[in-house]
């Protein structure tokens, strides 16, 4: 079944024969996936035995036991002869893709499973032979993790960025070299495409790149305008990739990863050029950050629709938006306003395309990216250092956890990590802690920490990995199962 699914099953056991004790039906379930739903129900010499998945269970496909037994007693103490029977259950939860930026193409940074802090534990760890690598934010799909690394901007680097792909026990897969690349955004994946953005020099005439997931073989490559700026990972879905850039920035390009072309390419007019800029989509729109308002552009030919002005903020004033809108629930729409670097700090403010301008506004200003859950957003702030949940209709906040964020190598203390909201945990982290939160428990407390920080995301076989920052780079997997 699908994530967040739920599935029910069961079956019928008949006896022969009579006794003057009681039959009592006994049933033993080997697994944390599923368990009873009720207790049998007896029907002369039938019984019926019905089972039902847990609540968003945990990600991968997993083997177990029903055992199925008559007793005399209620405390089976005595056991039929003959009557004992055992099943065995094969269950599949089919995680979806860590794909891109926030995991979707709506970037809500959320995953609809359940996940015990007491059964984690460190799985492995990967540290580039060159140790100022640059591990940019990864993408996973079953059975793939894939990273790019190399230098970061104007940085010394004495080797070429390299696209990684990694197996769940930290195995190496398969690389391609890139050559000498200024910037490369992290890896996007959809539909089996593997998908990164690069600049060579600042030029028409650099390299959208797109490869098999599985071989990593090359297949096409794209060309977009850009100058010397930094890249967040591409919004793709289907075939599809989007990537806002541009020479002088306001481009956004749609192209059809699978041919190799470009399919339109838009020029907002007033939306200066700004690192790290991504966009979201849905089935029939393209929503695109143009700083002093949301353009929100039909997909299929690339036609702005609408446009929502945020009056706070002036046109061509945004250098930086390391960002992307949020698709929340009821036509919601969320997103930082005016200039946000990704660790730097901003009002969050919501829209609507039905009902027209801003909603709300933020009294306080959040830092990195948040994540969206049940009408609820997960947002950092780095003035109080506390984790804040944020009512989506209202903007008002619900409760707030304090972060023990500690100070990094060069004095600043901030929040370096992306939240990620699961059904029951909020992950959030600093420079060299990653801790989890209980967002369904009284108090929210911190409930489990580990000593890695950096980018995070959760991988669809159920491991959190944190790439590290500066001189804490490094690549490291947490089974969270």
């Amino acid at each position: 079944m699908d994530e967040g699914e739920s599935a029910k099953f069961g079956f019928t056991a008949n006896y022969s024969g009579s006794s003057s004790s009681p039959i009592v039906a006994d049933v033993e379930v080997g697994g944390r996936w599923y368990a009873l739903e009720g207790t049998p129900v007896q029907s002369g010499s039938n019984y019926a035995v019905n089972l039902e998945t847990v609540p968003f269970p945990a990600g991968g496909a997993t083997t177990s036991e029903v055992k199925f037994r008559l007793c005399t007693t209620a405390a089976c103490t005595g056991v039929y002869p003959g009557s004992s029977k055992t099943f065995t259950v094969n269950l599949d939860v089919k995680l979806g893709d860590w794909g891109m930026f926030q995991r979707n193409p709506a970037h809500t940074g959320y995953v609809a499973a359940r996940y015990n802090y007491a059964n984690f534990s460190k799985a492995w760890e990967w540290v580039d032979s060159n140790p100022i690598t640059y591990i940019r934010p990864p993408a996973a799909t079953r059975d793939r993790i894939l990273i790019t690394a190399g230098r970061g901007g104007g940085m010394a680097y004495d080797k070429n960025g390299h696209l990684y792909s990694f197996d769940p026990r930290g195995q190496l897969q398969w690389s391609f070299d890139l050559g000498e690349q200024a910037y490369i955004s992290g890896p996007s994946i959809a539909n089996g495409l593997v998908h990164v953005t690069s600049m060579v020099t600042s030029s028409n005439n650099n390299p959208q790149w797109v490869f098999d997931v599985r071989s990593g073989s090359f297949l096409n490559q794209m060309k977009f305008a850009s100058q010397w700026h930094d890249f967040n990972q591409p919004t793709a879905a289907d075939d599809q990739v989007f990537v806002a850039a541009g020479y002088t920035g306001g481009m956004l390009y749609a192209y059809d990863a699978r041919q190799g072309t470009l399919l339109w390419e838009l020029e907002r007019a007033g939306s200066s050029w700004a690192d790290g800029k991504a966009v979201a989509i849905d089935d029939q729109n393209v929503y695109y950050p143009a700083g002093a308002a949301l353009d929100i552009i039909d997909r299929a030919t690339g036609t702005i629709t609408q446009s929502i002005a945020d009056p706070e903020v002036k046109a061509g004033f945004v250098s930086t938006f390391f960002s992307a809108p949020v698709l929340g629930d009821d036509g919601l729409i969320f997103l930082f306003s005016g200039e946000k670097r990704f660790l730097s700090s901003a009002n969050i403010i919501a829209l609507s395309q039905e009902r027209g301008p801003i909603l709300w506004r933020s009294n306080s200003q959040y830092t990195t990216a948040f994540a969206y859950a049940d009408d609820t957003i997960f947002a950092v702030r780095n003035d109080a250092f506390v984790l804040a949940a944020l009512d989506a209709k209202t903007g008002a906040q619900k409760w707030a956890t304090p972060i023990p964020v500690d100070t990094g190598l060069y004095g600043e203390r901030s929040f370096h990590g992306n939240v990620v909201v699961t059904e029951n945990l909020v992950f959030v982290s600093d420079h060299d802690t990653t801790w989890a939160i209980d967002r369904k428990a009284d108090g929210h407390p911190i409930v489990w920490e580990a000593p890695t920080g950096g980018r995070l995301i959760i991988t669809p076989n159920n491991q959190l990995l944190t790439t590290g920052v500066r001189e804490f780079r490094k690549l490291t997997a947490y089974n969270l199962q």
